[in-house]
């Protein structure tokens, strides 16, 4: 009985959801985090979800996550619970295709005759089991940002199984025509994920391995992975001809002050990808923010050599390994090829991030259940599924309580203090929380930290500066604005919120400059447009505020915020339809006008229709 329910595929799918559902219902109500509020919250791009261009344009080879962005936004604007549902839905989705791709996997005609074949079945469901339970995907699920990682998972597993699936009738010479929809299916959804996240840009190269190891030599279709190789030009195509990229620039980056070259960068990452194996085989310790130092040379950082030493030892078990554990060898290469894009030459502002190991966990998925089945399947076959069962429930409790810490802001970055307290960046977002919190002065306590450890960080003097702001200590507002400008003369947030202090100070003619020079310093900034237009309000400039109001209107047709001014404007100006017009939509968009006023502006409004009718 329970062998036949094993091996129901049904059986399989439900179990896999079913725990994924339970391990992540506690995350709904857990709020946007970091990149979550420039990417979601406030992008007007992703407000309009028939506005293809506006989403193309925010990032254009992420375009299908971010178009998966503003359907949500569509369907929930900020409310929680729908973005947490949808990211959950591509995380079981993406477990029950690393179940499928194994399973489909064994059916290969190198695995066929080989002794773990009769353990096809429990290895694949521990599989998916072990891929949704894991703590280490946390990142990418409970992360909402992050549903761009896992969405490109989902559409490159989706097209290995399918390329995988085809061969495989092809090779049973069964239907023609499924062979051909399956084949051509996934060459559209490697277009796709390479349109979701740039690191998919391996799955052209995983197709010709997955040739290479599992199809028999004389058997091998060189032809049919050449569409695929084809792919390889879609991404660094689609950076060129829309300049979203300065491929000059991608040699280094800027990580806490310090430049990163490629080399250096490279150097780092041995170090880092032996932190990814240990998190894989022990997640203890799980961070969003890890504080680590870049690896310089080679020789002079014995961690560096010993990593590199080690992941060469590895490559060679796997090489080794080829012949006669076809299954061992393939996940090492996987995980390594699936890491490679983030963790080789091409340096990233930050150098780790949980949520690079997601796809890479499928090596690992393999590498485990294919070991213990392979060298201890024979003799103890009940124990290793017992073993393996006890795992997942481990891996579930860890990912249950991992969960917790993303509650909130504060949860989050207090948990990242704690772990990385060398790490200004813990500092200052700690210190944003307790602003939310109304505790202005833990956060200019923070600040103030994450400034003493990184004595240039413009973001840490801006966001303290806002602190004092609300504390009305303008002058120690003003000189920490001065700073971050000073620091970063481009920094369009900390001009807008010095134009705000000169703005509440009455100097209105050093205000309008603030805010000119944060919109010079990014033409995008509808809040400086909406600023700059209340002060030629002020100073009875109608034309200029309506244009001003418009314009922020223009880049973010849901900020109610600038409908209800340009009424204010319009109302003035003796424009009343319009007043009333843009009244109507402020309220739509939850921006209410005191009743008190609007009932003035309705009285005299009335009063010269009636004296026009007179």
């Amino acid at each position: 009985m329970l062998k036949t329910l094993f091996h129901n595929k049904f059986f399989a799918i439900i179990s896999i959801c079913l725990l994924g559902s339970l391990i992540y219902s506690n995350t709904f109500s857990c709020s946007f985090h970091l990149d979550d509020n420039r990417c979601i919250a406030r992008n007007p791009n992703i407000q309009d979800i028939a506005n293809l261009g506006a989403i193309f344009d925010f990032w254009p080879t992420r375009f299908i996550a971010f178009f998966s962005i503003a359907l949500n936004y569509h369907l929930n604007q900020v409310h929680l619970f729908g973005w947490h549902l949808f990211n959950l839905i591509v995380h079981l989705a993406t477990a029950v295709l690393a179940w499928w791709f194994i399973r489909l996997t064994f059916s290969t005609p190198a695995m066929r005759g080989k002794a773990i074949a009769v353990y096809a079945v429990p290895c694949a469901l521990f599989s998916g089991l072990i891929f949704v339970a894991h703590p280490i995907q946390t990142q990418s699920v409970t992360y909402i940002i992050q549903r761009i990682t896992s969405l490109s998972a989902l559409f490159y597993l989706a097209s290995l199984c399918l390329y995988s699936k085809s061969r495989l009738l092809t090779d049973s010479s069964q239907n023609r025509k499924t062979t051909t929809w399956c084949y051509v299916a996934s060459v559209f959804l490697s277009v796709i994920a390479m349109f979701t996240k740039e690191s998919t840009i391996t799955l052209p190269f995983m197709i010709v391995m997955y040739e290479v190891f599992f199809f028999d030599k004389k058997d091998v279709s060189y032809r049919s992975v050449v569409p695929f190789l084809l792919c390889l030009a879609v991404i660094p195509l689609t950076m060129f001809f829309t300049h979203s990229v300065d491929f000059l620039e991608m040699r280094r980056v800027q990580e806490g002050g310090s430049l990163l070259s490629s080399s250096t960068y490279f150097l780092t990452q041995l170090r880092v990808v032996f932190t990814y194996l240990r998190l894989l085989f022990f997640p203890v310790g799980q961070n969003l923010d890890y504080d680590y130092s870049p690896s310089k040379t080679l020789l002079g950082d014995f961690p560096a050599l010993l990593s590199f030493l080690s992941l060469l030892l590895i490559l060679f078990f796997a090489l080794k390994a080829f012949r006669r554990h076809k299954l061992i060898a393939f996940s090492i290469f996987f995980f390594f090829l699936a890491l490679a894009p983030e963790s080789s030459v091409i340096p990233i502002k930050d150098v780790i991030f949980e949520h690079r190991l997601y796809l890479a966990m499928v090596g690992y998925i393999l590498f485990i259940v294919s070991s213990t089945y392979s060298l201890f399947g024979k003799k103890y076959s009940k124990l290793i599924a017992v073993f393996l069962s006890l795992l997942v429930c481990v891996y579930s409790i860890m990912s249950y309580a991992r969960n917790v810490v993303w509650k909130d802001e504060f949860s989050l970055w207090d948990d990242v203090v704690k772990k990385s307290p060398r790490k200004a960046r813990a500092y200052l977002c700690r210190g944003n929380a307790y602003v939310s919190k109304g505790k202005i002065d833990k956060a200019i306590v923070d600040y103030t930290t994450a400034i003493a450890i990184h004595s240039q960080y413009a973001q840490a003097y801006s966001s303290r500066g806002f602190a004092y702001h609300i504390q009305g200590n303008f002058r120690e507002a003003v000189l920490d604005y001065d700073q971050a400008i000073k620091i970063k003369p481009d920094f369009a947030q900390a001009y807008n919120d010095r134009g705000a202090i000169y703005q509440s100070l009455g100097d209105l003619d050093r205000s309008i400059s603030d805010y000119s020079a944060a919109i010079d310093s990014n033409p995008y900034y509808y809040e400086a447009y909406n600023n700059r237009g209340v002060i030629y309000q002020t100073r009875n400039s109608l034309e200029q505020a309506i244009v001003n109001y418009s314009k922020a209107i223009e880049i973010n047709p849901h900020y109610g915020t600038a409908y209800r001014n340009r009424a204010t404007a319009y109302f003035l100006y003796g424009e009343y339809d319009k007043c009333f017009r843009d009244i109507a939509k402020s309220e739509s968009l939850g921006i209410k006008f005191d009743p008190e006023a609007l009932k003035i502006m309705r009285g005299v409004f009335e009063r010269n229709d009636s004296a026009g009718g007179g």
